[in-house]
């Protein structure tokens, strides 16, 4: 009987694909949605903005990327360690939400710096086999930011009418986007890696787009809520995802280049 040829991945975990790329993303939506009801009735034990059951299933979504690691990350993996990274600054945003200090805002911006170079140096690895999943990686890691939504019960200096309508709206938002996330993922990872340049760029718009989808929330938050602070929203995340993406998609590209490959 003759060697049968290797299964491919799309077919051998056609079922179970779209539940592994999805998993750390559902969980990190869930530590969101947990976190409503305890900060919006006021149960004690919140630490900054973070609920416990917040806190451990960060610290969950933390240790499923350090198994991906330790499994050399493969494919069907690829959302677990920019997920992680993610975590990682939502813990340590949430237990300095709240507090006044600057020279803390300046800790956490260092603290994403720092976790952005992490996932930019893990990007340029992946780059060695695909442009296309390593620009995809980085773009993840922008998304996770989509799990978070405003809790406008707790977040507010003013309360708001309708308050807890507008944070089921941000949570709903928070799901859409994470759903399309799955979507192009699963397609990115079962399209032939000379087509997979569309489903990452568009991983990438959808990056992009966060921005204008989840521009009302802040305004809305600060109780300054127009078309004006809904366009500088925007733009300043624009600007943010831009900080980002180009940097890993020149370095992407100096790494393929110096492999021989094409971009």
């Amino acid at each position: 009987m003759g060697a049968q040829p290797p299964p491919r991945l799309g077919v051998i975990r056609r079922e179970r694909l779209a539940f592994t790329l999805a998993l750390p993303f559902v969980i990190l939506l869930a530590a969101s949605f947990v976190s409503w009801p305890w900060r919006a009735l006021g149960v004690p034990g919140v630490f900054g903005t973070l609920a416990p059951p917040t806190i451990v299933l960060l610290a969950l979504v933390i240790a499923a990327s350090m198994y991906a690691l330790r499994s050399n990350l493969p494919v069907a993996m690829l959302t677990w360690l920019p997920a992680g990274q993610g975590a990682i600054l939502m813990l340590t945003t949430g237990f300095l939400g709240g507090t006044p200090d600057a020279s803390l805002g300046i800790a956490v911006i260092i603290a994403y710096g720092f976790v952005y170079l992490l996932v930019l140096g893990i990007a340029v690895v992946v780059a060695g086999d695909s442009a296309k999943l390593a620009i995809a990686f980085v773009a993840f890691f922008v998304l996770t930011q989509a799990t978070r939504f405003p809790i406008f019960e707790a977040d507010v200096a003013t309360p708001i009418a309708s308050a807890s309508f507008f944070t089921l709206l941000a949570g709903a938002r928070a799901v859409a986007e994470i759903t399309a996330l799955v979507w192009l993922a699963r397609r990115l990872v079962e399209t032939p890696d000379e087509e997979a340049w569309k489903p990452a760029l568009a991983i990438a718009a959808l990056a992009f787009a966060h921005g204008l989808i989840a521009s009302w929330e802040g305004p809305l938050l600060r109780g300054e809520l127009s078309l004006a602070a809904v366009a500088e929203q925007t733009l300043r995340w624009v600007w943010l995802v831009t900080i980002q993406l180009g940097p890993a998609a020149v370095l992407i590209r100096f790494r393929r280049a110096g492999q021989g490959h094409s971009p």
